[in-house]
C-alpha cells in the first residue's frame, strides 16, 4: 500500500492525491468494511453534534500510515492513536473566541496548553483549524467531548486508543492542510 502511495505522490496532483489516499476514503483503521466506518461516525456524531459527514479520519488511521512528512511514513500499529478532522465553522468560531477571551487565565494553563495556545495564535488559526489535543478541557464544549471520545475510544476498531480531533473552519482549510503536507511529503522524496 505504501508504495502505491508513493508511486501516486510522485505522479498525481496533489488535491486529487489528498481526496484519494485521505478525505474520500474508508479509513484503513476500518480495513475496508465501510458500513463499520459509517456507524462509528454515527455514533460520534450524536456525542458530539456534528453531522457524521463532516468527520475524516487522518493520519496513519487513515491511511495505513503518517502523512506526516517528519515521521518517515511510520505504519499504522497497537501504538498509534486516532487522529480525526471535524469540519464545523460552529466549533470552530467558539473555540476560537474562548482562545482569544482567555486574558488573565492563560497564565494558569499547564505550560503545554500554554504552548498549544501560542500555536494557535501564531499559526493554526490563521490556517482554519484548532488542534484540541492539548486545549480541549479549556473549551466550552470540552467536557462533553472528553466524555465523548473516552466513550468512542471502547468502541471497535479503535480499541483503547487516544482520540485526537482537529477543528477546521470549513473544507477548504482541511484540504489546505492536507495538501501542504503532501506537498512537502512529494519535495522531501524528490530531494532523495
Amino acid at each position: 500500500m505504501k508504495e502505491e502511495f508513493l508511486y501516486d505522490l510522485i505522479d498525481l496532483p496533489i488535491s486529487f492525491l489528498a481526496s484519494k489516499w485521505i478525505l474520500e476514503r474508508t479509513p484503513f483503521a476500518f480495513s475496508e468494511d465501510s458500513e463499520s466506518y459509517l456507524k462509528w461516525k454515527e455514533l460520534l456524531s450524536d456525542k458530539i453534534l456534528v453531522d457524521s459527514s463532516a468527520i475524516v479520519f487522518t493520519g496513519s488511521s487513515g491511511c495505513g500510515f503518517s502523512l506526516n512528512p517528519y515521521k518517515d511514513f511510520n505504519e499504522y500499529n497497537d501504538e498509534s492513536d486516532i487522529d480525526l478532522a471535524l469540519i464545523s465553522d460552529h466549533h470552530f468560531d467558539i473555540a476560537w473566541h474562548s482562545l482569544r477571551n482567555l486574558d488573565s487565565k492563560y497564565y494558569s494553563l499547564t505550560p503545554k496548553q500554554r504552548t498549544s495556545v501560542d500555536d494557535h495564535v501564531n499559526r493554526l488559526i490563521y490556517y482554519g483549524t484548532i488542534a484540541t489535543d492539548k486545549i480541549l478541557p479549556i473549551l466550552p464544549f470540552g467536557k462533553e467531548w472528553t466524555i465523548a471520545l473516552n466513550q468512542m475510544s471502547r468502541e471497535k476498531p479503535v480499541n483503547g486508543r487516544i482520540i485526537n480531533i482537529r477543528i477546521y473552519k470549513d473544507f477548504k482549510s482541511l484540504r489546505d492542510y492536507q495538501t501542504n503536507n503532501l506537498e512537502k511529503l512529494r519535495q522531501k522524496l524528490l530531494e532523495k
